[in-house]
């Protein structure tokens, strides 16, 4: 995550990315991050979103080739496409020479580290693994949400609050905001 921070603060980006792992909140926040420090989201001239496994590799090769349309560069989202599970040699070649003009963002929630998509991806790329956090880190996390909301919580009800929703922050988000819009608010 900070090599992910450092490139959207010093905005200088790599020509791909992936970003995986099983904490689903992490990954979404900073795709979303990185996705607006790119480009806007909303121009569907040069930010294009594939998603699923039927997404076919000479596509999205043609569509990294194509010069941005009055833009600096053109921004591809790839999500779960299954690339990092299966043999992907056409694109595991491609993101060695990605044009200058695009960046590759590629959301996958599990890959194989010996496959060629992944050994391709880092050698160009970037690659950040997204772990589930452990109990001390989504304290600090929920406390400081809590904190920017101008609330507070016990030690104790913490705990009990973090027993209850288990260790899945997108879970913990969605709990925490019924809990300050009910209880705290």
């Amino acid at each position: 995550m900070e090599k992910l921070n450092k490139d959207i603060k010093e905005e200088r980006f790599e020509k791909v990315y992936l970003l995986y792992g099983e904490e689903a909140y992490l990954r979404n926040q900073y795709k979303n991050k990185l996705a607006r420090a790119l480009g806007d989201p909303k121009d569907r001239m040069n930010f294009c979103i594939y998603e699923g496994k039927k997404i076919r590799q000479g596509e999205l090769i043609d569509l990294a080739e194509t010069v941005p349309f009055l833009a600096a560069r053109r921004v591809i989202v790839v999500e779960n496409s299954g690339f990092f599970k299966t043999s992907s040699e056409a694109l595991a070649d491609y993101v060695k020479n990605v044009a200058d003009t695009t960046v590759l963002i590629f959301v996958e929630e599990e890959v194989d580290k010996r496959g060629k998509m992944y050994k391709a991806v880092k050698g160009a790329g970037s690659v950040t693994e997204f772990m589930k956090q452990n109990e001390n880190t989504l304290k600090k996390w929920v406390l400081g949400m809590l904190s920017r909301e101008g609330k507070k919580l016990s030690e104790e009800t913490l705990h009990l609050f973090l027993s209850k929703t288990g260790n899945d922050m997108e879970n913990i988000a969605i709990e925490l905001e019924k809990l300050m819009c009910y209880t705290l608010g």
